[in-house]
């Protein structure tokens, strides 16, 4: 199967890379991601699944309550597959699991769409990317990754932290260094998950797609096997924690946005459980660079 999967931590531009895959005539990306393996979740659908083996009708069910984890899931019609399509391909096993359910979404969205090749970003934590290399062999897996300062002031900066910081000032001050501690540990593990499983892996830094654009996505293309499209870098990512016109053009002074969110203290923090790792991924060689 030729399959496109964007692993790493979140915040780090995995929807402006998903735009950019999917706006190629032969690439047809899953509109969000599918979030299994998530940690601290027990309504994923891995969870779902492996609780006790649900049938296809069973699992369809639950779709249609929108009961399992995830956007993807939770606004299943937004993929342009019917349940019933889904149903009659699911409809040959007795009982399924998450690869057979992902097989059959990733061949109806080629399908669908008269694509060669179909993708996802995110489907599984990336603690997990062993599961893509068992049961996806062949699959083309980029690692996405981002400065750790970039990737704490974007989610300390959207909407719902914000929300949950201004219920008062002792709630905000633990929910902010909650967050940017957990942010941190996540950026150090994601980068252990990377140089543990390097060698099956395409790394690409968001620093590589806002300074190297046409670049990356021709290296990129080189990688899955396909002709670049100079259409792949007319969009843009998801609405911005920090700009509300999502329409606007990517600038290199992004890369610095970070400064207006975090302290300088937040800085040396983020510096202090992360440089090592954060050095080390900028060390490492960026073959299409």
């Amino acid at each position: 199967m030729n399959t496109i999967f964007i692993i790493g931590q979140h915040r780090t531009g995995s929807t402006l890379l998903k735009n950019m895959l999917d706006a190629h005539s032969q690439i047809d990306m899953a509109f969000d991601e599918m979030n299994l393996f998530e940690p601290f979740r027990n309504n994923t659908l891995d969870k779902y699944l492996g609780k006790t083996k649900l049938t296809p009708a069973e699992f369809i069910e639950m779709l249609r309550k929108k009961k399992i984890y995830g956007t993807f899931w939770r606004e299943f019609e937004k993929s342009g597959i019917s349940n019933k399509e889904l149903l009659n391909l699911l409809g040959r096993f007795e009982l399924l699991d998450e690869t057979k359910v992902l097989t059959a979404v990733l061949q109806l969205l080629k399908e669908k769409n008269n694509c060669k090749i179909s993708g996802i970003k995110y489907p599984v934590h990336f603690r997990k990317v062993s599961y893509l290399l068992k049961d996806f062999p062949g699959s083309k897996i980029i690692f996405l990754t981002r400065n750790p300062k970039a990737i704490v002031a974007s989610k300390i900066n959207d909407p719902a932290t914000k929300q949950r910081k201004g219920k008062s000032k002792l709630y905000g001050f633990l929910i902010h260094y909650f967050t940017l501690l957990y942010f941190c540990f996540e950026f150090n593990s994601s980068i252990k998950t990377y140089f543990q499983n390097k060698a099956h892996l395409y790394l690409v830094t968001y620093e590589d797609l806002v300074k190297n654009q046409q670049q990356t996505i021709q290296h990129i293309c080189n990688f899955c096997g396909i002709e670049f499209e100079e259409n792949m870098l007319k969009v843009s990512g998801k609405e911005s924690s920090y700009n509300k016109n999502s329409s606007q053009a990517l600038h290199n002074k992004s890369l610095q946005k970070y400064k207006e969110v975090l302290s300088p203290f937040d800085r040396k923090l983020i510096d202090f459980i992360t440089l090592r790792n954060y050095k080390k991924i900028l060390n490492e060689p960026h073959t299409h660079l």
